[in-house]
């Protein structure tokens, strides 16, 4: 990579750091670390779900276990903790997206493609 692609890429990164929506971003994900409640039902989430999916590559359906998944689901959608971090980790990633999707308009090639297939 030639040094003035590099400088502007690294400048890029530190404009998109400097951004609200990453800034949120970073805000919501610490909020969210600091929430027992939201935290200890995501490793109950993720326990659960390691377990379906085990149990899914084996051929078997638990409907309990996809039960309780959902309910814990529904219940960290609850979570304002939680609400607050998906809409701002959306935004964000919206975020990259437009930015990449100009850097695709002006080499007008579309580089997301090339990895979504």
């Amino acid at each position: 990579m030639n040094d003035t692609i590099k400088e502007r890429a690294i400048s890029l990164a530190k404009a998109i750091a400097e951004s609200e929506e990453y800034i949120n971003f970073l805000d919501k994900e610490d909020a969210l670390k600091k929430d027992e409640k939201a935290q200890s039902l995501l490793a109950e989430f993720q326990e659960k779900q390691q377990e379906f999916i085990s149990k899914r590559l084996m051929g078997e359906v638990d409907e309990e276990l996809l039960s309780s998944l959902t309910e814990l689901q529904a219940r960290l959608n609850e979570l304002n903790s939680v609400k607050e971090f998906m809409d701002a980790y959306t935004k964000f990633v919206d975020l990259l997206g437009k930015v990449g999707d100009l850097i695709s308009e002006q080499l007008e090639f579309d580089f997301g493609e090339a990895y979504r297939t």
